[in-house]
């Protein structure tokens, strides 16, 4: 129940305030009663009272100078004046000081009534906002740390960083120049023979090491962003990394007993080239099976004569491209990914060793898009070891790029030969994006029925006719599937994995995977466990 401050000169108005209403029944009770602006002042100290009644003219202090300092000093109470003058200026003070209501003499027990009321819900309704607010606040705290990971993650993979800064500042990150410097540090011999579970509680463990090492530089931050490596992102010095690289990763290796590689890029002095370091310390790491074994593996010494307007970048995402290509069939967005594969290939600048690395790794995404379809061996298509003799004997340019030209377009049409029923092709496309695409949560079948050029309708009954499920349900099944894995094979949580299977509604998701495999999400973990042991 919420408590109420009678302040007035006059006994008989006070008193008329106190008795004209029942204030139980309004949820409000009366706490006391002041004869004075500065009693008042003092009965508010000692009583807090929620909700104050007060004359705007009495002896010594008028009620407006004594609003504005209660509500100077107690902003969350609500002040009702009560005035004997319809005057503009009074009204127009008391708005601007931030008073609740203003009220005319003589009140009658109605008005009285329902400017009480109306206060009384404007203090219940701040107060419910105000515990909906602690309690986001309280939720922010607790998942702050994967949030954080989360926010510098995406900063240092984003051509546009500069998003993320206001919401990286409220978990006091502030990056400020001259240097911005991805590096990646991941686990080798010893964390091999380890089951999921482990490696994660491994990086965990290896991060913490990490940062117990950089823990008097504030400029360095270790994030876990998900992958397989942990992100050094260096915003202090270039001896942070270039000079104390090996010892952190001799400090590792000392404290945890397992072989680890750090990988560097370059340094840069804006924070829109952080991705590109990014990328350099990725293409780092390729080399570090043939890497000194007491050195950190830095861009800068792979390609000691790099141009970064001319250099070798290897898409990873047009190399995925080219291999979805293939499996559909599409001969055209195939050729376009391979042409677009190639002009990076051409700034080796006639470095052949490097030409042929890239061009085993395009045959690798064309055998590894053949044999996913179970078609290698049933084509006129060479085989792997073939292929790859055939590449290095290979003297030009146009001569690698006729040659994996060829490959694809026979590749692509080995594929529709094999998948000659156009609504079974169509089947297999849909259901192929599905299996690649299941986490993004805009998934529908309007969308992909738009994407392929087909009405919702026809997808929807071809669908069902070839597959025996519907849509919705084959999507289900493969998120559920995942989840699966998920909820067995790593450590994250509920709110996590549903993320990562395309269901932006945690409630919703241990809804959906109780109903898939008739346990929640913890019970599901623990019998999993179970059986293992």
């Amino acid at each position: 129940m919420l408590s109420v401050l009678v302040i007035d000169d006059e006994k008989l108005v006070r008193q008329m305030v106190i008795r004209c209403i029942d204030w139980e029944a309004a949820g409000l009770r009366i706490v006391g009663e002041a004869s004075s602006a500065r009693m008042g002042l003092e009965m508010i100290d000692e009583l807090h009272p929620d909700l104050v009644f007060m004359d705007v003219r009495m002896p010594s202090m008028d009620g407006l100078t004594c609003s504005r300092m209660i509500l100077k000093k107690y902003p969350q109470i609500k002040i009702i004046i009560l005035s004997g003058h319809d005057e503009f200026e009074y009204a127009s003070e008391a708005i601007h000081i931030g008073v609740f209501d203003y009220l005319l003499k003589p009140v009658n027990a109605r008005e009285l009534e329902k400017a009480a009321v109306k206060a009384r819900d404007a203090i219940l309704e701040e107060r419910d906002h105000q515990k909906e607010f602690e309690r986001f606040k309280e939720e922010l705290e607790k998942h702050s740390s994967y949030i954080r990971d989360r926010q510098l993650g995406a900063l240092v993979r984003s051509r546009t960083p500069g998003q993320y800064l206001e919401s990286l500042s409220y978990f006091g990150v502030k990056l400020e120049g001259p240097v911005f410097q991805a590096a990646l540090i991941e686990t080798g011999s010893g964390a091999d023979g380890m089951g999921e579970e482990e490696k994660l509680l491994m990086k965990m463990h290896i991060r913490k090491i990490a940062e117990d090492y950089y823990g008097d530089d504030p400029g360095v931050f270790v994030i876990d962003s998900g992958s397989d490596w942990l992100i050094l992102l260096n915003n202090s010095s270039e001896e942070a990394v270039y000079s104390r690289g090996e010892e952190l990763r001799r400090y590792l290796e000392n404290n945890t007993e397992t072989r680890v590689y750090i990988g560097a890029g370059n340094v840069y002095t804006e924070l829109e080239m952080l991705r590109e370091s990014y990328q350099e310390a990725k293409d780092a790491l390729k080399y570090r099976f043939v890497s000194d074994e007491d050195a950190v593996i830095c861009f800068r010494d792979i390609y000691p004569f790099y141009d970064t307007e001319s250099a070798l970048a290897m898409d990873e995402d047009v190399l995925h491209e080219l291999g979805n290509a293939i499996r559909v069939s599409d001969g055209r967005k195939a050729s376009e990914s391979l042409e677009e594969l190639m002009g990076h290939l051409k700034k080796t600048r006639g470095e052949w060793e490097q030409a042929m690395i890239f061009s085993v790794q395009i045959l690798s995404v064309i055998m590894k898009a053949l044999s996913e379809l179970k078609l290698e061996g049933k084509t006129e298509i060479p085989d792997y070891s073939a292929m790859i003799g055939q590449v290095f004997t290979l003297n030009s340019f146009e001569e690698i790029r006729e040659y994996l030209s060829d490959i694809v377009q026979e590749s692509c049409a080995a594929v529709e030969n094999e998948i000659s029923d156009k609504q079974k092709d169509l089947v297999h496309k849909v259901r192929y994006y599905m299996e690649e695409h299941f986490a993004e949560e805009e998934l529908s079948l309007n969308s992909l029925a738009a994407r392929f050029y087909v009405n919702s309708s026809y997808l929807s009954r071809v669908f069902k006719e070839k597959t025996g499920s519907t849509f919705s349900g084959m999507l289900f099944e493969i998120r559920m599937r995942e989840a699966e894995k998920l909820v067995l094979r790593t450590e994250l949580k509920a709110y996590e994995i549903a993320e990562k299977v395309g269901i932006s509604d945690p409630h919703y998701f241990s809804s959906c995977f109780k109903k898939y495999t008739g346990m929640s999400v913890s019970d599901y973990k623990r019998q999993g466990k179970k059986i293992e042991t």
